[in-house]
């Protein structure tokens, strides 16, 4: 009778299990290839990865939206229907040979001649003191 020995059982059997047990291990190692595969299995960090991530870039869309048109609707412009509230002006023609300063010194107006003549270059978008004949020209009135 022949022994040998198996490192699994750790004691010594006959051939005829030696052979029985490699038959096994043949069996067992040898898998059919026409296995069905397995399902895939998502894990807990999965399913957060793949529904909770895609959840939270919504929410922050939908808040962001939510912030957006709220901010709209707080921050429009009142419209009026009242009376503009800007400088009272008389309107003249400039003559031949007029200056800011002659201009200035007729109109009728309390203010100082050189204020008034600021406020004649700044309502009429001037850049220098010199004027065209024919210009015309808005001068504030009080």
């Amino acid at each position: 009778m022949e022994y040998t020995f198996d490192f699994r059982r750790n004691f010594p059997m006959t051939a005829t299990a030696a052979i029985e047990t490699s038959i096994d291990t043949q069996a067992v190692v040898s898998a059919p290839s026409s296995a069905p595969a397995a399902a895939v299995q998502l894990t807990r960090r999965g399913r957060l990865l793949l529904l909770g991530l895609p959840a939270l870039l919504l929410a922050a869309g939908l808040l962001a939206a939510l912030l957006f048109s709220a901010g709209s609707l707080l921050n429009q412009a009142q419209a009026t229907t009242a009376a503009d509230h800007g400088v009272q002006a008389e309107q003249i023609t400039v003559a031949e040979g007029e200056t800011l300063w002659s201009i200035a010194s007729a109109a009728d107006s309390d203010t100082e001649v050189q204020q008034l003549i600021t406020q004649i270059a700044e309502l009429n978008g001037l850049d220098s003191a010199q004027l065209q004949p024919g210009q015309v020209l808005h001068i504030p009135v009080d």
